[in-house]
């Protein structure tokens, strides 16, 4: 047993802790998800190269484009090292952590460790490529000229599956992120929490939401390329011979807007756009998802907002009851005004301005009572000022009326202030 870090970390027969083949799963991992989508990336040009080469629909290599699609095989030669030596890892992590496992890197091991599946189609992306020295040519009929087919090259086709290679971007993030995260490993054993690549992702959404929004990015690029292969080839293609037409369609299918004005006209070309509605409407949802995550606000800006909210309740109580003293106040003079002059003076609770001052306030006393039960404990003291305030305006208010009625109904000579 060795202490290394803030992790205790344990030998296996390899002699490798735990972290040690962490570290290596992550390494071959990057380097399998580089070698692939190099090929990608090779792959492309060598189809846009035999493209633009006045090549038409016929498939004619040169020796620049044969060289490139050695190096794409050299590529995905070294992709298929790097996954092995990834699942071997991968595997041997699960053996450092006490996980009685098949010895050896094989199938049974796989199916024991639960990544049989996932092996298998990291097995089967790699295998589509544009081969050298390989050439056929896929027809399919049209749905508007039946004597004039589309007709599909084989680099076109194999470039097409090749972009099953994307589907390792979202992981490639997830180990990008939990790199060097050794305690993140060791909580999430204690909480027995599994950390995948779906666990990262939602993460993402709240810490690093950019990155979902690359991902989202790559994922529309994608899409727009698959439209411009199952389109370009058609002999009427019109709109979609461009990749810019292909993106204008994939963004506007993809958040279901639907303008109508490109379409597809191919067989493919409308099971690719199928592909991208579905696209749109997971992707719609991931972005509204994820702005909403972002502006949610924590329990502690929450209380902030709850202060301002009860702070401005107190406000409004105290201008009411204050406007209700003045209204009262001048009624009152003004009764004292009437009472001199020899008139009747009017009362104050059936005075018209009274009756609207005072329902003002009651309207704002409920408010603040309302709000008690939503307040915090530290509000309830405040809350409870406000009612006794609230309180004494009103007995001031009973008192001045009290005042007022004797002054009304007695001698005028008797009181020569008045």
């Amino acid at each position: 047993v060795k202490r290394k870090g803030p992790v205790l970390s344990v030998e296996n027969e390899t002699g490798f802790t735990q972290n040690e083949w962490r570290k290596r799963k992550t390494l071959y991992f990057i380097c399998y998800c580089l070698s692939a989508i190099v090929g990608l990336i090779i792959a492309v040009i060598v189809n846009e190269a035999l493209w633009y080469s006045a090549v038409g629909f016929d498939t004619m290599d040169n020796g620049i484009t044969t060289g490139l699609k050695i190096m794409v095989f050299v590529s995905s030669f070294f992709a298929t090292v790097f996954v092995f030596l990834y699942y071997d890892a991968l595997i041997n992590v699960q053996r450092s952590q006490g996980v009685e496992l098949t010895a050896g890197m094989n199938m049974m091991a796989l199916y024991e460790s639960r990544h049989l599946w996932m092996f298998l189609w990291d097995a089967f992306i790699l295998i589509p490529q544009p081969f050298p020295f390989v050439h056929f040519t896929v027809c399919m009929p049209d749905l508007h000229h039946l004597d004039e087919p589309t007709c599909y090259t084989s680099d076109n086709i194999w470039v097409a599956l090749m972009f099953l290679r994307v589907t390792l971007l979202p992981r490639l993030v997830a180990e990008l992120m939990l790199r060097g995260k050794d305690m993140a490993h060791v909580m999430a054993r204690l909480g027995n929490v599994e950390l995948n690549t779906w666990f990262v992702m939602r993460a993402l959404f709240i810490a690093n939401f950019g990155a979902v929004l690359a991902l989202i990015g790559s994922a529309i690029m994608t899409a727009a390329y698959l439209v411009l292969l199952a389109e370009r080839p058609y002999p009427h293609v019109d709109n979609l011979a461009d990749f810019d037409a292909c993106l204008w369609m994939t963004i506007i299918t993809m958040t279901t807007v639907g303008y109508g004005d490109v379409v597809a006209q191919t067989r493919m070309g409308r099971f690719v756009s199928c592909i991208v509605a579905c696209m749109g409407v997971v992707t719609v949802s991931l972005i509204i998802n994820g702005v909403v995550a972002r502006m949610k606000m924590d329990p502690r800006e929450q209380r902030i907002i709850d202060w301002i909210d009860k702070s401005s309740v107190k406000t409004q109580l105290r201008n009411a009851a204050s406007h209700v003293i003045q209204v009262a106040v001048r009624q009152y003079n003004a009764n004292c005004q009437i009472l001199r002059d020899g008139g009747e003076p009017k009362r104050l609770r059936v005075h018209p301005r009274i009756r609207t001052v005072l329902t003002e306030f009651r309207w704002a006393k409920r408010e603040a009572s309302a709000g008690i039960g939503d307040a915090d404990v530290n509000m309830a003291d405040a809350v409870e000022n406000i009612q006794e305030r609230v309180a004494r305006l009103e007995k001031m208010i009973e008192e001045i009326h009290h005042s007022i009625v004797p002054r009304r109904t007695g001698s005028r000579g008797t009181n020569p202030d008045l």
